[in-house]
């Protein structure tokens, strides 16, 4: 894995990405902390899309605990008082 500074990244912005692309993992730094990392998107672990069954799936089967909003909601949230959600 490489490792670059983001002022160094500005300068070279489109070979990294390139770079990055092509299969290379590289952490951006700011003062040499790291803040994000540039990876091929075939890495991306996220789907690009879900077909018509993998939505109705989700919705039928992976709803939130409507209790769950209990734990969730700060003071003064009004998410879900209106009986909508």
């Amino acid at each position: 894995m490489t490792t670059m500074p983001l002022s160094e990244v500005r300068a070279q912005l489109f070979d990294v990405v390139e770079r990055a692309a092509a299969g290379e993992r590289i952490t951006l730094t700011n003062r040499g902390v790291a803040r994000a990392m540039l990876v091929p998107l075939t890495d991306d672990p996220r789907p690009i899309g879900f077909t018509r069954e993998e939505a109705i799936d989700i919705f039928e089967h992976y709803q939130m605990d409507p209790g769950a909003w209990d734990d969730i909601r700060g003071p003064g949230d009004t998410i879900g008082e209106d009986g909508l959600g």
